[in-house]
């Protein structure tokens, strides 16, 4: 358990540790904690690197990459407190769908190459960029976690990562940094436009065969995206981009060139309906319950997502957060930013480390989590990262905006908003306080709207269909804007078609607000069933027969 925090439950565990849904006692704030398992706390070389690496960490601050709140270590434990995320992996979602439209498969990437960007500018290498460490959120933005965080495959003398990701440099030399992250990039981008990594094989030694001299399967992707998978996946690291903002503006030259401006819009779309697809697979979404409608052939299931601050909703998300944890090594922070929870020396009070796991200079008694002063971005001082290798991390070029500087405090707030994109954030807007789902009846139905103001609410609502043992989809969407009052009633209508004879459908409603509303988002669906099949005319042979003269 970390000091000033509640765990709620575990939310995964795999290679790396377990994650756990938290809250931070002191406002209620959902975060997520992982724990670093035993085998990488005995990687000394994994460890070294960590701690060295972790103030960068929690300087990052851009809205691609996951927020890193607080590094915990103790004798027997190592953890990383971070922001909830509302969405699901990438992984899950090309698992659930497939693949994706290549406008959204360049959203991803986009995403990917900000936050690989404003790693790189600290000296860090993510180092296992993949589907699994991309975090695809209901609105159709995506986020990447686990920075640095990377194990040692299971076969003998291949280096840390994972095989269908790793760069030609990577097998040969082990060699990290900012051409293999643009390479494992580029291995995205091909994956959710095709479904499948660029490599594949039987077996480690054939896969890394492929990546040392394969040619790219380039001309199974669209054309737009050749010249960006020819360069993004050459085998010599030089040919690569330079670095992820040079990427990212050959990326925007050819998005816009290929499916002109919108592409983006487009594309988060796209993300946004694939995610909300998947809204009752998001940790915090668990069903309400379920009640039958009078009708005999209409039954009604409500879903009701749970309610949690509101600063947890993204704007247009389709169900609160999703924890996955970015995994921690352990260590001691220099001074800085984010609390480092150290037990104290051995006092009358308590024991403290044993000196075989802590430096002397980790035996200083830290300040008791209770009476520590919250670090703001304001008072504190930034730390440096490691010094920028030559030749590995290249001065930046391109279009992307400079990193933001950090808001907020190092400890996650009930209240605050996420960190912003630029340094002084726009005023927030009015709070909603509750929204719900009056009546639907698979055509026609109500939202009520609860606001703290008068000023404007984006209402926006989805309708999805369903065939028995089939996935969900979205066939309309609309969106309105209430302003003038403080409680609204809004009506909605839709004809979902028709059910065929003997089939049952289930006809859905999804209703979010932006500011999202305290209760997040609501789910509504019936079920439908078509009418019954006529029965077969009889034959004439079957006919009554006429009466004898």
């Amino acid at each position: 358990m970390v000091p000033g925090y509640r765990e709620v439950r575990q939310l995964g565990a795999g290679r790396t540790g377990r994650v756990f849904l938290a809250t931070y006692q002191a406002t209620g704030a959902y975060v997520a904690i992982k724990y670093l398992n035993a085998t990488l706390r005995r990687d000394e070389e994994f460890m070294a690197r960590y701690r060295a690496e972790t103030p960068a960490l929690v300087e990052i601050g851009d809205p691609a990459v996951v927020t890193f709140y607080e590094y915990v270590e103790t004798a027997t434990r190592a953890a990383v407190v971070m922001e909830l995320v509302d969405g699901v992996s990438l992984r899950t979602l090309l698992t659930e769908h497939g693949r994706t439209s290549p406008e959204a498969a360049l959203v991803v990437l986009k995403s990917l190459l900000r936050g690989l960007a404003a790693a790189h500018e600290k000296g860090l290498a993510h180092r296992d960029v993949k589907p699994e460490n991309v975090l695809v959120q209901a609105d159709g933005a995506a986020k990447l976690t686990d920075f640095g965080v990377v194990v040692h495959a299971e076969e003998p003398g291949v280096p840390p990562g994972s095989p269908p990701y790793m760069s030609p440099e990577l097998w040969t030399a082990g060699t990290a940094g900012i051409p293999a992250d643009l390479y494992a990039a580029a291995c995205v981008l091909f994956e959710c436009v095709r479904g499948r990594p660029p490599f594949r094989a039987e077996d480690v030694a054939a896969l890394r065969d492929k990546h040392l001299v394969a040619p790219v399967p380039i001309e199974v992707v669209p054309d737009t995206l050749r010249d960006l998978l020819r360069r993004g996946l050459a085998k010599d690291p030089g040919v690569r981009y330079a670095s992820a903002r040079q990427f990212a503006a050959e990326l925007e030259e050819d998005a816009v060139a290929g499916y002109g401006p919108e592409w983006e819009q487009r594309g988060r779309r796209h993300l946004a309906e694939l995610a909300t697809l998947l809204a009752l697979r998001f940790p915090l979404a668990r069903p309400d319950g379920e009640g039958a409608a009078p009708a005999a052939r209409r039954e009604r299931r409500r879903i009701a997502v749970p309610s949690m601050p509101p600063h947890l909703w993204v704007a247009g998300a389709t169900v609160a957060a999703v924890a996955i944890g970015l995994v921690l090594a352990g260590g001691r922070l220099p001074p800085g930013p984010a609390t480092v929870l150290v037990p104290p020396e051995e006092t009358p009070q308590g024991p403290a480390h044993s000196p075989a796991t802590q430096s002397p200079a980790r035996r200083a008694t830290p300040t008791p989590p209770a009476t520590r002063p919250r670090t703001t971005a304001a008072s504190r001082t930034p730390t440096a990262g490691p010094p920028l290798p030559t030749g590995t991390f290249p001065p930046p070029t391109g279009s992307f905006p400079p990193p933001p500087v950090p808001t907020g405090t190092g400890r996650p707030t009930g209240t605050a908003a996420p960190p912003q994109p630029t340094a002084t954030p726009p005023p927030r807007a009015q709070a909603v306080r509750s929204a719900s789902i009056v009546g639907w009846s698979g055509s026609a139905g109500a939202v009520q709207v609860a606001a703290s103001g008068t000023g404007p609410v984006r209402l926006t609502v989805s309708y999805t269909r369903r065939e028995d043992g089939e996935g969900s989809r979205v066939v309309h969407r609309e969106t309105t804007t209430l302003s003038g009052q403080t409680s609204y009633t809004s009506g909605f209508t839709r004809d979902l078609g028709d059910v065929p004879c003997g089939r049952r459908a289930y006809f859905g409603v999804l209703v979010l607000t932006t500011p999202a509303a305290a209760n997040g988002p609501q789910v509504s669906e019936v079920a439908m069933d078509g009418p019954a099949c006529p029965s077969p005319s009889a034959s004439p042979s079957e006919a009554t027969p006429a009466p004898a003269e």
